[in-house]
């Protein structure tokens, strides 16, 4: 039996397709880990070591860069600004994904419920040339160059985030629902207390990704905050180290390492979540 056993799992280490994919995760770590490696290296460089040896590793290890970066980059106003608009409008999104997916999944099985459903779902797809329209629209409201406009507008309902969150409600049987009916529970403490924490991975998930896009969102900063003390951190190194003929690489990469520090302990912390979701599972 142990021969037996051996063999097979001989055979499916030397599976054309197993190692197939395993070159292929491999390929793409190392494609992610050298630009990522080259970034490091650069953030501790001076200005003439990356114009000599861009590609080589420093003489020294300096934090020079990064205490530039952060002074001359007025990266604690920037980070100010990043963790309000990011952390109001990322709270208010989640919470309207989670109102809007509760109320389809009540009407899922009428045909309302399958077009209000397939509406939102088709606005995933609507051309980004449509934002003009709502720059402009934004100015004529009082909701340009402000936070409160910021957040007011990352705050809209997510179809992405609805699709991903459907998905893990609809596999909670129906049963469950009309037990705590049954039970005197009424739709908000179902939504609340039942529902939320089955789908908690999904809902998780989705905030994480929305973070990630509103934490680096550069063009939608750029496009309507004019002033210089509400630049958000993407805004900050890319307008404060560009200059007409040249870029502080060094400062920026030191500047890019800060500022995603948040990102990577997100990560780390929602990892099981995140893993969860993708293997569809819906327990918490």
């Amino acid at each position: 039996m142990d021969k037996k056993n051996k063999k097979s799992k001989l055979k499916s280490v030397l599976n054309p397709l197993n190692l197939s994919g395993k070159a292929f995760v491999y390929v793409y770590a190392l494609i992610l880990i050298i630009p990522l490696t080259f970034a490091i290296i650069t953030a501790f460089k001076t200005r003439a070591e990356l114009t000599l040896n861009p590609i080589g590793f420093p003489e020294s290890f300096s934090f020079d860069n990064f205490v530039t970066a952060w002074i001359d980059g007025d990266l604690l106003n920037a980070t100010k600004n990043s963790v309000i608009i990011t952390g109001v409008s990322l709270l208010i999104q989640t919470a309207t994904i989670i109102f809007a997916t509760f109320h389809l999944d009540c009407i899922r099985d009428t045909k309302i419920g399958t077009f209000m459903y397939m509406l939102l779902i088709s606005s995933m797809f609507i051309p980004s040339v449509c934002a003009v329209t709502g720059l402009a629209l934004r100015r004529r409201l009082g909701l340009y160059n402000n936070l409160i406009g910021e957040i007011i507008c990352g705050s809209t309902l997510s179809a992405f985030g609805v699709f991903i969150v459907s998905g893990a409600v609809r596999s909670l049987p129906k049963e469950m629902r009309e037990a705590a009916q049954m039970d005197g529970a009424g739709d908000f403490y179902y939504m609340a207390k039942i529902m939320t924490p089955l789908v908690k991975p999904a809902i998780t998930t989705v905030a994480l990704l929305n973070f990630t896009s509103k934490w680096n969102d550069s063009l939608g900063a750029i496009l309507t905050l004019r002033d210089e003390k509400l630049w958000t951190i993407p805004m900050s190194l890319l307008l404060n180290f560009k200059g007409q003929y040249s870029v502080r690489h060094e400062i920026m990469f030191a500047g890019l390492i800060m500022t995603s520090i948040p990102l990577i302990i997100a990560y780390c912390v929602c990892q099981k979540h995140f893993v969860a979701a993708l293997t569809g599972s819906v327990k918490g």
